[in-house]
């Protein structure tokens, strides 16, 4: 049974706050927009189950349990409640301060229900809505919709909220294979994300390039960010790979990650 629950640290982290989620369209910043639809079961081992609690610690009892690889699952509520407008307030040592993130769960069917470490959740990008199924996705909107989800899980991770997305076990993920195997085999020496040794990340928005967002099979989507009160841009370029966006160059001032 998997029973950690780590402080929530969140440097930018714990970006599901209440049932929100910083996902951002267009300019806006990525606290206003809504949450996942769906929710999946992460870093439990095959075999493993994740514990569903009457309530949100380690003290309470265990009242039901979740699979190691659970998918469709929908969030009722999270504690500690931080409204974004709060949180980007927040030094990094006031987020880091925070109690560890529990969240109100339950199945797709309703027959499990209970608290669990939100570390151990992650947006389900499989579950989509009929409706949204009729319809042909639009890549520039999903190669957006990626980077959001690369920036949210990078930053939760930094306080060990959550496996890195830059980790060699979910880096296929988000890059395209040859990034992915550089990642696994040589490591980082840098973070491609933020350029950055030490982070103090405030209005964060992740958004379509406005210019040219999309340019001979070419996908670019800007990641505009305040570290330590100076402004900054990382530049994301995507491609499709086996009928997904994946990252194949991320672009700095002074370098880019390729």
């Amino acid at each position: 049974m998997m029973e950690t629950a780590k402080a929530l640290g969140l440097g930018l982290a714990g970006l599901a706050l209440g049932s929100t989620v910083f996902l951002v369209s267009g300019k806006e910043a990525l606290a206003e927009a809504s949450g996942p639809d769906a929710w999946r079961v992460v870093d439990v081992a095959p075999g493993d189950t994740l514990n569903a609690r009457m309530g949100p610690g380690t003290d309470y009892d265990v009242i039901g349990e979740f699979a190691h690889d659970a998918r469709g699952l929908q969030q009722v509520t999270c504690v500690p409640l931080v409204p974004p407008g709060l949180f980007f307030e927040m030094s990094e040592a006031e987020r880091a301060a925070l109690p560890p993130r529990w969240c109100l769960m339950e199945n797709e069917d309703y027959s499990t229900r209970g608290w669990v470490a939100q570390r151990y959740l992650a947006e389900d990008s499989a579950v989509i809505d009929e409706e949204a199924a009729d319809q042909a996705p639009d890549p520039t909107q999903e190669a957006e919709r990626l980077v959001q989800r690369l920036y949210r899980d990078h930053l939760e991770s930094l306080s060990g909220n959550m496996t890195s997305p830059l980790a060699p076990s979910r880096a296929d993920q988000f890059f395209t294979a040859p990034l992915a195997d550089r990642i696994a085999n040589e490591g980082l020496q840098a973070d491609p994300l933020f350029d950055a040794q030490d982070s103090d990340i405030t209005d964060l928005s992740i958004a379509l390039d406005e210019d040219r967002p999309m340019f001979r099979g070419l996908i670019t989507v800007n990641a505009d960010f305040r570290n330590f009160g100076e402004q900054r841009r990382a530049v994301v370029r995507l491609r499709y790979e086996d009928g997904a966006p994946r990252v194949i160059r991320i672009e700095h001032e002074k370098w880019a990650f390729e």
